[in-house]
């Protein structure tokens, strides 16, 4: 009579053990939700209704929401944060891209309408070229910017424009690759945990398909693992553009200053 004493022990044991093994992954999958929830609500919805199938051990509640989540989708959400000052310093780039071009025309129209005037009343100043001319301000004509001057603020806006790229081009090839790293991770951290909801919704399944699932699980972590590996070693690789950049930036400082100063040594 002791042998079925101790099989209801240990069965009681097993559902007890079951049970608080439950409690504490719809815990974890309620902290995920919180988290979740100030992003995106229908995300925290779907998974405290996950936590809550857990709690009662509703198989098919489990599968159905687990299928529905995105370990993905939320990874991302949770892990990126985009800053409204990246985005206007993004859109500040893409409209300087043609501000160069169109001080250059400006310049040259101004100078083309003040060179036809000044022909127009000194005929003899058609042998001398229109730079020259130009550099020369045709003779104080009003509105005209020198073809130095505009030389200058053409390269300090492509300087700019090189400044604004090397940032956001830092912060896109660099940090977001630290980003995407955390968010790979984050997915891991996921997709563990769904399928440890899963597996105790699975327990009565036989030993080999439930060798089967975590075999799964293992070679999915070790994919998502290779590929926050990948992600490390592509940004090791974008120090050495990083430093080209760098050095183009400072080079074209040194051209604009040298203009400068030869403009304020003409005059």
């Amino acid at each position: 009579m002791a042998q079925p004493a101790l099989n209801v022990t240990a069965l009681t044991s097993a559902a007890k053990t079951r049970l608080e093994e439950r409690a504490r992954t719809a815990s974890e999958i309620e902290v995920l939700a919180s988290e979740s929830r100030s992003f995106d609500p229908a995300i925290g919805t779907l998974l405290t209704r996950l936590a809550d199938a857990v709690r009662r051990g509703d198989r098919d509640e489990i599968h159905g929401y687990a299928d529905a989540v995105d370990p993905r989708a939320i990874a991302e959400v949770l892990t990126s944060k985009r800053s409204w000052i990246w985005g206007i310093l993004e859109v500040a780039r893409n409209v300087l891209v043609f501000a160069p071009i169109a001080v250059t025309w400006f310049g040259l129209s101004r100078a083309t309408d003040a060179y036809a005037t000044e022909l127009a009343a000194k005929p003899d100043l058609a042998s001398k070229p229109f730079l020259l001319l130009w550099e020369q301000g045709f003779g104080g004509a009003p509105g005209v910017l020198t073809f130095s001057t505009v030389a200058i603020i053409d390269a300090s806006l492509i300087s700019l424009l090189i400044v604004l790229s090397l940032i956001i081009h830092v912060r896109a090839d660099v940090r977001d690759v630290a980003t995407r790293t955390r968010a790979l991770l984050k997915e891991s951290e996921i997709r563990g945990l769904l399928g440890h909801a899963t597996s105790l919704a699975t327990s009565e399944l036989p030993d080999t398909e439930a060798d089967a699932i975590l075999d799964e699980m293992a070679a999915e972590e070790r994919r998502i693992y290779e590929r926050a590996m990948e992600r490390e070693q592509q940004l090791f690789n974008m120090e050495s553009a990083v430093g080209e950049l760098r050095e183009a930036a400072q080079t074209l400082a040194r051209a604009a200053e040298s203009m400068g100063r030869r403009e304020e040594a003409k005059r």
